[in-house]
């Protein structure tokens, strides 16, 4: 049980990385749905981020700017961030879920479940940290090495494309019922260039100890014919490499299985918005 003995609520980024610096039993506190120490049962000091002004949400041009404190149901009632984003973002919990837990905080979390991170993933996003430096670097280089970027650092925002930067989207998962967790979800994003695939984005979650990119299939389909070919040729690059672990809710062969009609599923409903 993580007991905390300290609460801060600071009024500058300053004030949070000078707490956060001390050591590591001092954590970040943003929506309170995921406590941080809860990958670190010696945190004592809590720092409480709501003062920060971090919750701003706006679009672009082909860009979604979001702030790491704002909440996932400004995402869900957002009009401006598309039904692939919001959609996912309506995946990741309950309104209740919804109206406390953060962008940020759900980065922080990794949860290898995660709706919204394999759309941010498909999408592009890119993080805005405090080191106490300002830098940016991938979402999924983040994701990667968490412990490595986040100690002692913080999430500030992300950006990551816009609808009219991503027409070419699409989700597809299967859970043990609808408002579960999934079991296995893949969110793709495609782009044409003429009569040939300009790229594509393979994002899976379930598979791993993360939600992970499938990058060696994307390298194979960029600059293929567009046509039902590049479907069958993604489903196959996707499973190549592929070996996802088993547990109660799906052998790791089942999960193959549902990755391969899945990624089938999402990318001819992506390609049909191309036609």
């Amino acid at each position: 049980m993580v007991r905390i003995s300290e609460y801060h609520r600071p009024q500058t980024l300053d004030g949070v990385l000078a707490l956060l610096q001390r050591d590591q039993s001092t954590v970040p506190l943003a929506g309170g749905t995921d406590l941080v120490p809860s990958k670190a049962p010696d945190a004592q000091a809590v720092v409480d981020l709501q003062a920060l002004g971090l919750d701003q949400l706006s679009v672009e041009g082909f860009r979604i700017h979001v702030g790491a404190m704002l909440p996932l149901q400004r995402l869900v009632e957002s009009t401006g961030v598309g039904e692939f984003l919001a959609g996912a973002a309506h995946l990741e919990g309950p309104i209740t879920h919804r109206n406390a837990a953060t962008v940020g905080g759900t980065i922080a979390v990794g949860d290898p479940h995660s709706f919204l991170l394999i759309a941010l993933l498909a999408l592009d996003a890119e993080v805005h940290l405090r080191l106490p430096d300002l830098a940016t670097l991938s979402l999924d280089r983040i994701l990667d090495a968490p412990r490595k970027f986040l100690d002692g650092g913080l999430i500030i925002g992300l950006t990551a494309l816009s609808p009219h930067g991503a027409p070419g989207t699409a989700m597809a998962h299967v859970a043990r019922t609808p408002r579960d967790k999934p079991i296995v979800a893949v969110a793709v994003r495609v782009t044409r260039e003429g009569d040939r695939c300009g790229g594509v984005r393979i994002a899976l979650a379930g598979v791993a100890d993360r939600p992970i990119r499938a990058y060696q299939a994307e390298d194979r389909l960029k600059g293929q014919p567009f046509d039902k070919g590049l479907v069958d040729l993604a489903v196959a690059a996707v499973l190549e490499h592929l070996n996802p672990p088993s547990d109660f809710r799906g052998s790791s062969e089942y999960r193959r299985e549902m990755v391969a009609v899945l990624t089938r599923r999402a990318l001819l409903d992506a390609c049909g918005k191309l036609a």
